[in-house]
């Protein structure tokens, strides 16, 4: 009977701490974490995905808990790890919103902003619809797959109650957290290149043929040129997006293998 017994507490700690982790997935990550779901169903999922993966974590070995702090500690720690796997797949969508600000501010639809739930604050419209295009790519791709199996594989590299978040881990996090600038502007490339030379075109216009009011004509010229250059780079966008999703992985995994790593 006492055996029982201590087997069904190890059980409990162990299926508590991984909900945790699977809880601070929920709190950030992409699409599963969006605001717009109910926080009942983040619950739901969360406790529904950590049933699932105690057979994962199998008969791992928890740390010997005296006290209801260490088990806080513990907690803490696990739902670190699953907030940092969220925030890496994250991060690609912020990038896609900046670009996306970047885009309106050149085409000249900065002053279209659109109020976005899940920041609270305001955002450009081109912004937006790239966010939902994003997601539909993110979905297409099975990006959604990408975080849950990232968040199986997290327990070979990262086990239960392990954490340690050296130099190496803060500096490749930092670095990744810079690197969605990099896949804005590669984002917005294509429209920002177009529509600098359609400037040096308008220039050269107004320098030729000065009755012409460029102002009023360059703003029109502008946005058709830069919806098309929109329309034209779409497979360009899937491609970013693909490729950024699988780079991050591998980030992801090195980031966790040196959170696992003691000593």
């Amino acid at each position: 009977m006492f055996e029982f017994l201590t087997y069904g507490t190890a059980k409990l700690q162990t299926f508590l701490l991984i909900l945790f982790r699977s809880a601070g997935l929920f709190i950030i990550s992409p699409i599963l974490g969006h605001r717009s779901i109910p926080v009942m169903i983040k619950a739901g999922l969360s406790i529904m995905l950590a049933i699932i993966l105690i057979p994962v974590v199998g008969n791992a070995q928890v740390p010997e808990m005296n006290s209801i702090w260490l088990l806080a500690m513990l907690a803490a720690k696990e739902m670190l790890v699953g907030f940092i796997i969220g925030l890496f797949f994250t991060i690609l969508f912020i990038a896609v919103r900046i670009g996306g600000n970047v885009v309106g501010y050149q085409i000249g639809l900065i002053i279209a902003n659109v109020f976005d739930p899940e920041s609270n604050s305001q955002t450009s419209l081109l912004g937006e619809f790239w966010y939902v295009i994003a997601v539909l790519i993110f979905l297409a791709i099975d990006g959604h797959h990408a975080i849950i199996s990232a968040l199986s594989d997290s327990y070979q590299l990262v086990p239960i109650g392990v954490f340690n978040f050296t130099g190496p881990a803060g500096e490749q996090l930092i670095r990744i957290s810079a690197y969605a600038f990099t896949i804005a502007i590669k984002l917005a490339a294509p429209v920002m290149i177009t529509l600098f030379l359609t400037e040096v075109a308008l220039g050269v216009v107004a320098r030729t043929v000065p009755q012409m009011n460029i102002f009023i004509v360059g703003i029109p010229i502008k946005i058709g040129i830069g919806f098309l250059v929109l329309a034209a780079a779409l497979p360009i966008f899937r491609y970013m997006i693909e490729k950024t999703v699988h780079f991050l992985d591998g980030e992801l995994a090195r980031i966790l293998y040196n959170i696992g790593t003691i000593g």
